[in-house]
């Protein structure tokens, strides 16, 4: 059993957003040759596998992929340690990973992606306690008992990032206890899926000493210094995509106050100053814009051509000092932007011309087909060289380089961008001397003014000559997109006081967030913190916006015992549905908007790669606009993506997104999602066993007849003009998708 007392925790000191990514580095297991370090007494590769075996079980259809040992000063390991990376597959539809301390030989990770055929296939909810008891139980196996000795009551602390994890399962995290002060980010964290099973591990465990907490101010002193000295940041935030619920459409952006990593938000404990997350002493920041220029707001909804964004991009060069030749195109290529749809871009090559020739000296620019700079590269065929750099300028000539680039380059948005002024560790600073590495300098964006969260750049700077050598933008048609603010009826203090209701001040030990470029654990502090519910408070309302609440409300709570409960939960998981303040409607009418939204979440999945679009000419990627699906609407991001994959045709002024869908532009969608775009306009190629079918819909309905896909309602009538619901949409899209993976 767990006793209350103090904590233990995964050892890598890797935040959560690292977490089942790059640490699992895969190489080739081609026998397994064994792979030599110089670390001490290190498990050999045998006894490695031997010791994860031992503690989870892999099953017997998985074979081994790779085993790789990582040394301590590989990227993201910054404890000193070495691991062995582990990883089985199963015909590359399910994957296990384990990381294994190559010197105790302790479990550190765990995760198993499930096969597809693992999710959704119970009736049975699990319930916040059978979670803890299957998580309870793999500590037990995995952990020793002093080490559960000291750790706190399941979920006693909530995790920061808890809602990330609602595709995967139940969150249950256990933390550190010392001397009954938690540690904040240190414990065991463990992913339960709905089937009861751990399917996540992750231990987090600081060896080295702590702070004594034997003199500290008193906690009423500590709350006047946060009630002087501390300041959340109003900023717009995308809600949905801090939930990972992208359905909603347009409108997610809000304003809110939120504490940032660089505001003035935790007490030391031993001093009594006032602190941000990086562990430095702050003061509330004054944001202040480059310029007062504002880039115009443009309804025109064509993409323009190579040719015209040749043009755009000599024009870019020309607001640099020197004098550029344009010396031709280096390709292109496209990436997905707002609502997945696709954003191609050019690559123009630049020489200075009284710069001697040199490769040094050349410029590449890229522009997009909405005519945005997307890149500016000096030297880019020399930009991975491995040629150490000396460091000659300082971090603040590296700032004016950097800034004096963007001024030049992005004159006409000057109000719009800022610099974050956050000078790095003297460890960081150290660490680009050590390597000669470019020094990296942020800027944020800004909406009326006030910032956008995580909307921020980076200009790359020589640290030997000074120069700005890179910037690399993000689309602004993104956030244009934000809603029109309402009026801001809260104040920040006023939004202090709703943080202090939804959490308590509390004496907690607490590692600094490193920079972005970390180069070692950071020694953790002894602070005083608000903790308790995350999230933010609304500025038009003052109201709490609790992400854990929020996340709740993503489980569908109206599907337990329906009868397409398991494909309507894989639906879910999948993202293919959204499901509103807890419901999924599964007996709900399907619009046509709601059902492109569905099909252009489905697009992403790789059974579907064959709709990856290609475009043979600039007249193919104009953006069809319907004339009653304005960029407001909900599913606009969505219908444009789903007529540039070909699931809608470009024809006609209207698209009638409100109106109920039938099943004969059900069947016509889905056989254009199988491929069948071809064979559409070809009735007379086919005989439908329907007699009330259109010779319009005969094509698609035959198709899909043939593939038990999509079947009439009797032997002779199929009802195209009848409705369709969700459970029926899910059905047959679990249907769909359950083909296209045999296929592949």
């Amino acid at each position: 059993m767990l006793r209350r007392k103090a904590s233990w925790g995964l050892s890598l000191g890797v935040s959560s957003s690292i977490l089942m990514t790059s640490v699992f580095a895969t190489a080739g297991v081609e026998g397994l040759a064994p792979i030599v370090h110089a670390a001490e007494k290190a498990l050999s590769q045998e006894e490695a596998i031997k010791q994860a075996q031992k503690w989870v079980t892999i099953p017997g259809d998985y074979k081994l992929r790779s085993a790789r040992m990582t040394d301590p000063d590989e990227d993201y390991n910054y404890t000193g340690r070495t691991f062995w990376n582990i990883s089985w597959e199963k015909s590359k539809v399910g994957r296990i990973y384990v990381t294994i301390d190559a010197a105790s030989g302790e479990l550190s990770r765990y995760s198993n992606h499930l096969e597809d055929d693992q999710l959704g296939r119970t009736k049975n909810k699990l319930t916040e306690e059978q979670a803890i008891e299957a998580a309870t139980q793999f500590l037990e196996k995995v952990t020793s008992e002093e080490e559960r000795s000291r750790l706190s009551k399941p979920n006693e602390y909530v995790d920061l990032d808890a809602y990330y994890f609602r595709n995967q399962g139940q969150l249950v995290k256990f933390t550190r206890m010392v001397n009954e002060i938690p540690f904040l980010g240190n414990g065991f964290q463990i992913i339960v899926d709905r089937n009861g099973e751990v399917i996540s591990f992750h231990r987090e465990w600081y060896d080295d000493k702590l702070p004594e907490a034997t003199k500290v101010i008193e906690i009423a002193e500590a709350e006047k210094k946060w009630e002087e000295e501390a300041f959340p940041s109003l900023l717009y935030k995308d809600l949905a995509g801090r939930t990972n619920n992208y359905q909603q459409g347009p409108g997610t952006y809000e304003l809110v106050y939120e504490f940032q990593n660089e505001d003035p938000q935790l007490v030391d404990a031993t001093n009594g100053e006032v602190i941000n997350l990086f562990g430095k002493a702050a003061s509330e920041k004054k944001i202040k814009p480059l310029g007062n220029t504002v880039s115009k707001e443009t309804p025109e909804k064509r993409l323009i051509t190579k040719e015209e964004a040749q043009k755009i991009a000599e024009q870019y060069m020309k607001r640099l000092p020197s004098n550029y030749r344009f010396d031709g195109s280096s390709g292109g290529g496209s990436s997905s932007g707002r609502g997945g749809i696709s954003v191609h871009h050019w690559s123009f090559d630049f020489t200075p011309q009284n710069g001697g020739g040199k490769k040094s000296d050349e410029v590449e620019v890229d522009i997009n087909d909405r005519g945005e700079l997307v890149s500016y590269q000096v030297n880019p065929n020399g930009r991975f060289e491995e040629t150490p750099k000396k460091m000659v300028i300082t971090w603040e000539q590296a700032e004016e380089s950097a800034t004096k680039l963007v001024k030049a380059l992005l004159a006409d948005q000057l109000g719009e961008i800022y610099l974050i002024e956050e000078e790095p560790s003297k460890e960081t600073l150290q660490s680009y001397a050590d390597n000669g590495e470019h020094y990296e300098v942020q800027f944020g964006m800004l909406i009326n003014g006030i910032p956008v969260a995580d909307e921020t750049f980076r200009v790359e700077v020589n640290p030997e000559t000074g120069v700005a050598e890179s910037l690399n933008t993000r689309s602004r048609s993104e956030t244009r997109q934000l809603p029109k603010a309402k009026e801001k009826l809260t104040d920040q203090q006023s939004a202090k006081e709703v943080i202090k209701k939804q959490q308590k001040l509390q004496l907690v030990y607490l590692q600094p967030v490193p920079d972005w470029k970390p180069v070692k654990q950071s020694e953790p502090l002894l602070v005083y913190r608000y903790v308790g519910d995350n999230g933010v408070v609304k500025a038009d309302t003052g109201e709490w916006y609790s992400f854990v609440e929020a996340q709740k409300k993503q489980e569908p709570g109206d599907i337990d015992e329906h009868p397409q409960q398991a494909v309507l939960d894989f639906a879910v998981r999948r993202g293919w549905m959204a499901v509103i303040d807890g419901q999924l409607g599964p007996e709900k009418e399907v619009t046509r908007g709601e059902m492109a939204m569905i099909l252009a979440q489905m697009v992403d999945e790789s059974e579907f790669r064959h709709l990856r679009p290609y475009f043979n000419s600039d007249g193919e990627r104009r953006i069809h606009d319907f004339s009653d699906v304005p960029s407001s609407h909900p599913s606009y991001d969505a219908i444009q993506k789903s007529v540039e994959y070909a699931l809608i045709p470009q024809t006609g002024k209207n698209f009638v997104p409100d109106r109920m869908i039938t099943r004969a532009e059900v069947a016509d969608m889905v056989a254009r999602l199988l491929g069948y775009n071809d064979l559409l306009d070809k009735p007379e190629l086919f005989k439908s066993p329907y007699q009330d079918l259109q010779p319009k819909h005969i094509p698609a309905v035959t198709l899909l007849s043939a593939h038990d896909l999509f079947k009439g309602k009797s032997a002779t009538n199929f009802e195209p003009d009848a409705t369709v619901t969700r459970a029926q949409i899910a059905e047959l899209l679990k249907m769909v998708y359950d083909q296209q993976q045999k296929r592949h």
